[in-house]
């Protein structure tokens, strides 16, 4: 599993053990499929469990991954989804732009 494309919450909760075990589920027969994979959940959410007992994590998170504006938030979620929602969120990035715009011709920038 490629680390780049993990969140930062997700690099954080993710161990090489729940790695190992994700990448040898497709070659498990069904019924072992399902065991691994109800292992794993437990594994994240016991490591879930354990991150946020510690304050300094959760803060850490807010301070690296949190985005100023609703653009960069729309930008993060676009790669998630298929052609048709990415065009609406590219229609919602094209009117936050047009209100940015306005706001900086008008307003002179003033929120």
């Amino acid at each position: 599993m490629e680390n780049e494309t993990l969140s930062l919450y997700d690099n954080r909760l993710q161990s090489k053990e729940i790695s190992i075990l994700k990448t040898i589920l497709p070659y498990l027969n069904p019924t072992s499929q399902k065991n691994i994979s109800m292992i794993i959940s437990y594994m994240q959410l016991q490591k879930t469990m354990e991150f946020f007992e510690n304050p300094e994590n959760t803060m850490q998170i807010v301070a690296m991954e949190k985005k100023d504006n609703a653009a960069d938030i729309l930008n993060a979620i676009r790669v998630h989804c298929n052609q048709q929602e990415q065009q609406q969120i590219d229609h919602l990035l094209h009117a936050l732009q047009m209100v940015s715009t306005y706001e900086i011709l008008f307003n002179g920038g003033a929120e």
